[in-house]
């Protein structure tokens, strides 16, 4: 059986910067509180272990960090790419006048939830429990809610007890114990309960990472079983067809399946799955470089817009006048810092016609580019994972500066919502850019004088910068 390990705690240095930028811890609050909203507290900080009462052969344990072993020549593991800056605490906001005790509140608040496991000596421990069952019952469905689903394992001759406990894990529906038409799946399976399901950004920060985990670490006789959605094959087909040909069930929701075999359930410490740091994104990264190994050069800065796009669903599309002169102070910086061999390119997910970009494509744009920039979205959400995967050192991850709401723009979504609670957890230089109070929930703006700074942070060099001083004096 696998036992927790102990994980120390460390402290991330305190970097001085010339121009005054505020830091920010695990920004998700407002995801904690979607998540409160959708299933409660009580899934959020579960610990319940499968009560014994089950007259059968069960196994639960916690996965070990030993047991995540890189295997595959140039890649690094996440804690040894910038030491440091290990774990990472937060992206670096710029923005001059932004209430710092306010935001160290909340600052404060947001390590005490996304960290909760990390730093706690008596529960040592920030990757997920795994279960193993023999010969069960497995069923998904949606809830009335959008976008969630919910999920069960149980035995037959005890279908009033829950098989397992924890978020997104609950009790199986009365139509599904009634159910006659069961499937027999034969073998060994390994199945998790998915959060947005059909979501591109979602599937890729939240799932993608989960199943990579799982491929790790259970036999490569062992099936995965995956709900039935266009947009998963797709994803799945482009990083690793054979994979997705010989070890994926796809299954469909409100059906029930016996498992004639062995198993395995993953139970996560909270939906979405942003809990602790960093080890279990490590075997996504390896799986990722095996398949597409290509190395490029990074020559691509790549401007996401939500503007032209008929994929887009939640607003938050930038000015059109602020994003014609984000782009040109976008481009004056390249020239200013050296990246003049670079080539700006603004991206919606689809092509002139209104096609959505096929994933091989998107794919081959994000290996390419050296720095990323654009509001919250599942454009930048999703794609981040294709960016470089073989950084070794502080200096060669690829950048991303993500606008979103602060105080005086909450009114455009919730507050501080960001990407960086899930995908901190990757090699990247992160930055964010908050959205000012003129903002509408359709329409946004943001301070150009604060994406100026952001990139002198992010492409200054001492040479550029103080090339620029002498220019201004």
């Amino acid at each position: 059986m696998m036992m927790a390990t102990m994980i120390r705690e460390y402290e991330r240095p305190c970097v001085e910067r010339s121009v005054k930028k505020i830091h920010f811890a695990f920004a998700g609050l407002a995801i904690l509180s979607i998540y409160v909203v959708i299933f409660g507290t009580e899934g959020i900080v579960s610990e319940r272990i499968l009560e014994q009462q089950l007259n059968i052969s069960t196994t639960q344990s916690r996965i070990d960090r030993n047991d995540i072993v890189l295997g595959i020549s140039g890649i690094t593991p996440f804690t040894d790419i910038c030491p440091a800056e290990y774990p990472p605490s937060h992206a670096t906001l710029h923005d001059e006048h932004h209430e710092v005790a306010y935001y160290n509140h909340i600052l404060h608040e947001q390590n005490s939830a996304w960290n909760r496991f990390f730093n706690n000596s008596e529960r040592p421990h920030d990757l997920p429990k795994i279960h193993e069952f023999e010969n069960y019952h497995y069923a998904a469905w949606k809830q009335e809610r959008k976008y969630v689903t919910e999920a069960s394992a149980w035995l037959k001759s005890d279908p009033n007890t829950t098989a397992i406990s924890g978020p997104g894990w609950v009790e199986p529906k009365k139509e599904l114990l009634a159910q006659k038409d069961v499937q027999t799946l034969v073998g060994d399976h390994v199945a998790f309960n998915s959060w947005f399901p059909g979501n591109f950004g979602h599937f890729a920060h939240d799932w993608l990472p989960t199943i990579a985990l799982l491929k790790h670490l259970v036999p490569s006789t062992t099936r995965f079983l995956l709900v039935d959605d266009p947009l998963i094959r797709k994803f799945l087909t482009f990083l690793d067809p054979r994979f997705t040909e010989h070890r994926v069930e796809w299954i469909q929701f409100d059906s029930v399946y016996y498992i004639d075999g062995k198993l395995t359930l993953h139970v996560p410490d909270g939906i979405p799955n942003v809990y602790g740091c960093c080890t279990d994104w490590d075997p996504l990264r390896q799986w990722i470089a095996e398949q597409h190994p290509d190395r490029p050069e990074k020559d691509l800065v790549v401007f996401y817009s939500r503007s032209g796009s008929t994929e887009v669903a939640h607003g938050r599309i930038l000015n059109l006048d602020t994003e014609r002169k984000a782009m040109a102070r976008i481009q004056q910086k390249m020239m200013q810092h050296n990246r003049g061999n670079h080539t700006l390119i603004k991206f919606n997910g689809q092509d002139g016609q209104g096609n959505t970009l096929s994933i091989a494509h998107q794919f081959s744009m994000f290996r390419r580019a050296s720095t990323y920039i654009g509001p919250h979205g599942s454009g930048l959400g999703g794609n981040f994972l294709w960016m470089d995967p073989f950084s070794s050192k502080c200096e060669e991850r690829p950048k991303i500066l993500e606008f979103m709401p602060g105080p005086n723009s909450a009114q455009v979504q919730e507050m501080y919502a960001s990407y960086y609670s899930n995908i901190r957890k990757w090699p990247l230089d992160y930055h964010n850019l908050l959205y000012t109070e003129e903002s509408t929930p359709e329409i946004t703006q943001i301070n150009l004088d604060y994406l100026d700074e952001a990139l002198d942070a992010m492409w200054g060099t001492p040479e550029t910068l103080t090339l620029m001083e002498k220019k201004e004096e």
